[in-house]
């Protein structure tokens, strides 16, 4: 029977596990997780922070449906290696052999080597383990610095504003969301971000993190200084390509993978925050559950291809809903066309290049998200979008 063996079992690595199983077919595959739990649904995470309990549907599977489903599942394990010659992956002296193997060992927080950035009380979330430790700082804190005003920083903040701290998001750049909105829609959206509770100080680098052995304040580029009894980082991620490279797998800043989810090595696979597919990775979840079923597909030698997504944006919090995609004007090389409808209830505005539709902007109402996706994903000519509305 051949061997399957799965690193990683988030967004990536679950998909690929359930494509394998969808096929019905006899193999003995293995998950290997460095986290205790199941697979869950990352995006959740800061949901949590101002809940008792765990949200509804948080997790993927139960830990009894691997064992139901003939899955070894290794969880709280670390692989330390991996033996390409010998078709083997190592967890400590231990050596597990794969005749397939599929690399979803997603990406990690970027922190910068900042100083005060190792101080006890510094953190991001990534994981669970990461959620419950801010939790229990949030219950002893009374105000609290997130560095980094995308998404995820922002939906940070509101949690806990919520959990009734106060929140100061320092923001780099000078608005808002620049490669989701346009100027114009980032101004709304930040106002929404303001009347929310969150104070949003933009345009500044973060300097140092300042305390003994706990975090106490945040030194900024222009001098000023933010006290905060815990500070959360919330810059992007980098993909975890650690023990790929060791290994001789051809690595960019992600693991290189052709249009089958395959690396440089026949029988390895990579998909998901991980992997790099034509120089690109949005590290989102649709993109990581399409390469996962494509590395899993691929893995049981269906020959499946993978088409890439339309990268989009969708948030749901804040008192508001937004949703974006595509080109929102981000290319000075290029002569844009808009058309905007705009009341108190809602904003929506669309870009086109040579009449076709490239990308838009939802604001409140985003009932129009599922038209406005197909019509960039068939390349709709503006008067036909324009007509549909």
């Amino acid at each position: 029977m051949s061997k399957k063996i799965i690193i990683g079992n988030g967004a990536a690595g679950n998909a690929a596990l359930e494509e394998i199983l969808k096929s019905q077919e006899s193999h003995h595959v293995t998950v290997i997780s460095s986290e205790p739990t199941p697979a869950y649904y990352r995006p959740m995470l800061s949901e949590y922070l101002s809940e008792a309990k765990l949200p509804k549907r948080f997790y993927l599977h139960e830990l009894s449906w691997y064992s139901d489903n003939h899955v070894d599942f290794i969880n709280g394990k670390t692989v330390t290696e991996i033996h390409p010659d010998t078709n083997q992956v190592s967890i400590g002296t231990q050596k597990l052999h794969y005749d397939v193997l599929i690399l979803a060992t997603g990406s990690n927080n970027f922190i910068p080597p900042m100083p005060g950035a190792d101080l006890e009380n510094v953190i991001s979330l990534r994981t669970l383990e990461d959620a419950e430790t801010i939790k229990q700082m949030a219950m002893k804190a009374k105000k609290t610095a997130i560095i980094g005003g995308g998404l995820l920083g922002l939906e940070l903040g509101w949690q806990l504003i919520k959990a009734g701290l106060s929140v100061d998001v320092i923001e780099m750049m000078d608005r808002l969301l620049p490669r989701q909105l346009d100027p114009e829609a980032s101004e709304i959206f930040e106002q929404k971000v303001e009347a929310a509770g969150i104070h949003v100080i933009k345009g500044v680098q973060t300097k140092a993190v300042l305390g003994d052995t706990k975090a106490e304040s945040v030194e900024l580029g222009n001098g000023a200084t933010i006290e905060a009894d815990f500070v959360a980082f919330s810059i992007g991620v980098r993909a975890d390509i650690k023990l790929a490279k060791a290994a001789g797998i051809k690595t960019d800043r992600g693991i290189c993978v052709d249009d089958h989810m395959r690396t440089n090595y026949e029988n390895i696979f990579a998909a998901g925050d991980c992997a790099e597919f034509k120089g690109i990775n949005y590290a989102i979840w649709p993109e990581a559950t399409d390469q996962g079923k494509i590395a899993g597909l691929n893995a049981i030698g269906k020959r499946a291809v993978y088409d890439p997504i339309v990268p989009f944006n969708i948030y749901s919090g804040m008192n508001m809903r937004l949703f974006s995609i595509g080109d929102v004007g981000g290319n000075p090389g290029l002569n844009y066309e808009t058309h905007k409808n705009q009341d108190d209830t809602h904003f929506e505005k669309y870009y086109f290049v040579d009449d076709v539709i490239v990308g838009g902007i939802l604001l409140d109402d985003i009932s129009k998200s599922a038209k406005l996706k197909k019509a960039l994903l068939s390349k709709t000519h503006k008067s036909e979008f324009l007509g549909s509305l």
